[in-house]
């Protein structure tokens, strides 16, 4: 493999993320991390040692306040097509898009 491909996305959430407002988008991580860790091509994912990818924040001035903060998501793919093949897949698909600005129905 002479190259990965490193994604990240960063988002501004909509809400706290104990909030009703995000109560969906939060039931759907795991299942979906789940199907990410498995999938062909994956090779790594930002998070703490216990698993959990909310928990990092990389921004000394993201407090979680009345807007929720900012989320920061990485992940490592063998390639574009193995990233393509996950992100456009049904499990990614099924999660609400609720961080930036998404709507909450």
């Amino acid at each position: 493999m002479d190259y990965v491909l490193a994604q990240v996305n960063i988002g501004r959430l909509v809400a706290p993320l104990d909030s009703p407002r995000l109560a969906d988008f939060v039931a759907g991580l795991d299942p979906v991390n789940a199907v990410a860790d498995g999938a062909p091509g994956f090779i790594w994912r930002l998070q703490t040692e216990d698993g959990n990818a909310t928990a990092i924040r990389v921004f000394e001035e993201d407090a979680e306040g009345a807007d929720g903060g900012i989320l920061v998501n990485m992940s490592v793919w063998e390639s574009v097509e193995a990233l393509a093949a996950f992100v456009y897949g049904p499990a990614h698909i099924a999660v609400p898009p609720r961080l930036a600005g998404g709507s909450s129905g």
